[in-house]
């Protein structure tokens, strides 16, 4: 069940709000004029969806590098030494220099 909270009730009972979000650990979402505006989360799910989105970036920028090498390798182009010739390569091979 979604936690539906207008904002007006939030900022009236502020402290109360937080109390419960911690004890139950679950989202609020804030609406106002019922409309979706904002959600307060409980700071470990904060923290846990961080570090997870770090994760998944860092995999896919692994991912990325490998996928990348492998083309170079098959075009027997060398794989750059730095971000900006990365770059570089990038835009020559992709045609917008």
């Amino acid at each position: 069940m979604l936690n539906v909270i207008n904002i007006t009730q939030a900022r009236q009972n502020l402290s109360q709000l937080i109390d419960e979000i911690v004890a139950t650990q679950e989202p609020k979402i804030l609406i106002r004029e019922s409309m979706p505006q904002a959600v307060i989360v409980p700071y470990e799910q904060y923290v846990q969806a961080e570090a997870d989105w770090t994760r998944e970036f860092d995999k896919s920028v692994t991912t990325a590098r490998k996928s990348f090498k492998k083309f170079l390798a098959k075009r027997k182009i060398p794989y750059p030494k730095t971000e900006e010739e990365i770059y570089a390569l990038v835009d020559k091979i992709s045609g917008r220099h």
